[in-house]
C-alpha cells in the first residue's frame, strides 16, 4: 500500500514557525521566498495545511538553515533521519551537545568492542540478536547526538551544511568510500 518512501505532503508547523525565528522574517516575506500565499503560509504554520514536496523543496534551496532543514527531512523521510533534539533533558548549546555526543560515541565504541559481529547473521543466537539491537539503537543514538552537535556548530557559526557536504563528496570518492 505504500507508494513511496518519502511522504508526499507534512505538517510542517513546528519548522515553519523555527525557521521564521531563525531568519527573523515574517510570514509574507517566506511565502515571497517561496512564491506562495501569505494565506497558505498562514495556514501551513498553524497546522491547518501540509507542506508539499515542492514546497519543501523550494525552502530547502533558498534557506541554509541546519535545523530546519532537519526538521523537515526527519518529517518527510517518516522518521528515517536523525531529529532535532528538542527536549528539556539537554540545553540547547554548543558545549552541552558537545558533550552529549562524545558521551554517546564512548558507548557505542564500548559496545562495538563487546559485541562480536564476526559470526555470519544466519548463525546467531536469539541472545546474540538482541545484542545487535543494542549495538544498532547505541549507534543511532550517537548518530543523533553527532547529526545535532553539526547543525548547532554549523548555525551558531555561521557554516553552510549544504557547501560543507558538497565539499566532502571529493574526499569520500577519492577514499574509496562512494
Amino acid at each position: 500500500m505504500k507508494d513511496s518512501f518519502i511522504k508526499n505532503s507534512i505538517n510542517a508547523g513546528e519548522a515553519i514557525q523555527t525557521l521564521l525565528q531563525e531568519e527573523e522574517i515574517d510570514g509574507v516575506q517566506l511565502a515571497l521566498d517561496l512564491n506562495v500565499s501569505p494565506q497558505l503560509v498562514s495556514h501551513m504554520k498553524t497546522g491547518r495545511r501540509n507542506m508539499q514536496q515542492d514546497i519543501a523543496k523550494r525552502s530547502l534551496e533558498v534557506y541554509d538553515d541546519p535545523e530546519y532543514a532537519m526538521e523537515l527531512i526527519y518529517e518527510f523521510s517518516g522518521g528515517y533521519t536523525s531529529p532535532v533534539l528538542t527536549g528539556k533533558a539537554i540545553e540547547h548549546h554548543r558545549l552541552a551537545f558537545e558533550e552529549f555526543a562524545v558521551r554517546e560515541m564512548e558507548d557505542t565504541i564500548k559496545i562495538l568492542h563487546d559485541v562480536s559481529l564476526v559470526k555470519p547473521p544466519k548463525e546467531t543466537s536469539e541472545d546474540e540478536k538482541a545484542r545487535i539491537y543494542q549495538v544498532i539503537d547505541e549507534i543511532t543514538d550517537a548518530e543523533v547526538a553527532l547529526s545535532n552537535l553539526k547543525a548547532i556548530l554549523a548555525k551558531e557559526y555561521g557554516i553552510s551544511l549544504k557547501d560543507q557536504m558538497r565539499k566532502r563528496i571529493p574526499y569520500w570518492k577519492a577514499k574509496g568510500w562512494i
